[in-house]
């Protein structure tokens, strides 16, 4: 393919060099006005800041170092004042704030020290010292500035991911400090004395979006270093660690004393719902009083096992439920109707030992099984659970009578059930005292005996499988 270009007009070779300088000649002579830094400061001396345009403050900021070195007296005055125009200047002030930010981090030739020095001017401005990007290099000029943009993160109830989103447009968002901050996510949740849902909410949310390298160290930090009161008034977050860090890789990556305390705070929460459980049930439902004094005895009794608490399971009988519906937290379910007498059950996983704790009836006993794949099926895997299915299901038990706490104590520990650090043993029984439980125990095994028996046809009828 043949392109013609068109020829070039003769004309343009009509004009000789001489012609070109006589023509240049003949221009108006037009001085062009430089910017200086002298300029600008004079303008904010008469209040005329306002007709400094934006390629004289560029100026001014980047010549502002070599003017200061040539008039150190006034550095520092000077620089102030510029500030102080930045307050109502949102130009000025975006401008100031992303060469500050560099200059913390390392590149001090983008802005002037005497710049950086005075910017408490505007952060001490109560008009504009609450917006974020002030707020962020407020916390970025101090020592701690990861504690405190952490701080910054909580209360504005953002991630990082959203904070930097929030403010890429205002400040160099991959300076170190912005980085760095992410690791004090959770030393910083650690100082909050009394952290309300949203705090939690927070801390949970930074949690999914960060790297796993960080999460574990995170949450290493913070099982370590907050208290088990803390944890059991949230139990969301320690579900959450229960599900993320109790069984499997991130188990194993956790530290010796953060495992500790995670099996605490599990406990804990645990504990409390069923400590809830029987409070509730002293208030609304209507008792003897010796039945009173078990039930608070019991509730005693487990206290002292709360770190063993890896999960519960409450089952209640339709009129319980009935009765305290409004009240109940956590998961309630109810205890099918098999003729038994009528009785609350709390199942407790103690890790190699299932722990079921009848409250009421006959027999109103404890019993203790095998923490094996069958026994965790029905205890805590079937949705229809009754008394009866319960029994039938054999392990240990142990009863309520006469001195139940101190020997149900030796019980559990023949099974290696130590209670918790620091707790009390329940006195020392005379050997009298001992003969009046054991003549007081034969017609509860006669009794228990028979129920047993009773839930072994139960469970034949209904074609359970029996141990």
């Amino acid at each position: 393919m043949t392109i013609n270009f068109p020829k070039p007009s003769s004309s343009i070779y009509k004009f000789s060099p001489e012609q070109f300088i006589k023509l240049t000649n003949q221009l108006p002579n037009i001085k062009i006005s430089l910017p200086t830094v002298d300029k600008v400061i004079e303008a904010i001396k008469q209040n005329k800041a306002n007709e400094v345009t934006e390629l004289e403050w560029i100026y001014c900021i980047h010549a502002k170092q070599e003017w200061d070195n040539q008039s150190p007296d006034s550095s520092q005055e000077t620089s102030e004042s510029i500030w102080r125009v930045a307050i109502n200047n949102e130009w000025l002030r975006h401008q100031l704030l992303w060469r500050l930010g560099l200059y913390h981090s390392g590149n001090q030739n983008e802005l002037a020290e005497s710049l950086a020095i005075s910017f408490n001017v505007l952060a001490n401005s109560s008009s504009v010292n609450q917006l974020l990007p002030v707020k962020i290099m407020q916390a970025v000029v101090k020592n701690n500035s990861g504690l405190n943009l952490a701080k910054i993160a909580c209360e504005e109830n953002l991630t990082p991911k959203e904070l930097f989103n929030q403010i890429q447009n205002n400040l160099p968002v991959w300076i170190p400090q912005f980085n760095e901050f992410i690791e004090y996510i959770s030393p910083y949740f650690c100082t909050i004395t009394s952290p309300n849902q949203q705090q939690v909410n927070w801390l949970l949310r930074c949690f999914k979006e960060i790297s796993l390298e960080l999460q574990v160290k995170a949450v290493n930090y913070l099982l370590v270093n907050i208290s088990k009161e803390v944890a059991s008034n949230h139990p969301q977050l320690v579900e959450w660690l229960r599900e993320n860090y109790r069984n499997g890789d991130k188990w194993n990556r956790l530290s010796d004393k953060a495992k500790e305390k995670l099996r605490e705070w599990i406990g804990a929460v645990n504990y409390g719902d069923f400590q809830h459980l029987v409070d509730l049930i002293l208030n609304r439902i209507q008792f003897e009083k010796w039945e009173e004094n078990q039930l608070r005895r019991r509730r005693d009794f487990w206290a002292d096992y709360s770190n063993r608490f890896e999960q519960l399971r409450i089952l209640l009988p339709q009129s319980s439920l009935n009765a305290i519906r409004h009240q109940l937290r956590g998961n309630i379910e109810v205890l099918e109707d098999d003729g038994s007498d009528t009785t609350e059950v709390c199942i407790f996983d103690f890790g190699e030992w299932l722990v079921a704790e009848f409250f009421r009836g006959k027999g109103s006993e404890t019993r203790l099984f095998d923490n094996n794949h069958r026994n965790q099926k029905v205890l805590f895997g079937e949705s229809k659970l009754s008394v009866k299915r319960i029994r039938c299901l054999g392990g240990d038990r142990h009863d309520h009578k006469y001195l139940w706490q101190v020997k149900c104590r030796e019980w559990l520990k023949r099974n290696k059930i130590e209670p918790n650090p620091g707790s009390l043993p329940d006195g020392n029984p005379t050997p009298d005292q001992f003969r009046q439980r054991e003549s007081k125990l034969g017609q509860w095994n006669n009794e228990i005996e028979r129920l047993e028996q009773e839930a072994k046809d139960y469970c034949k009828k209904k074609g359970f499988e029996l141990p």
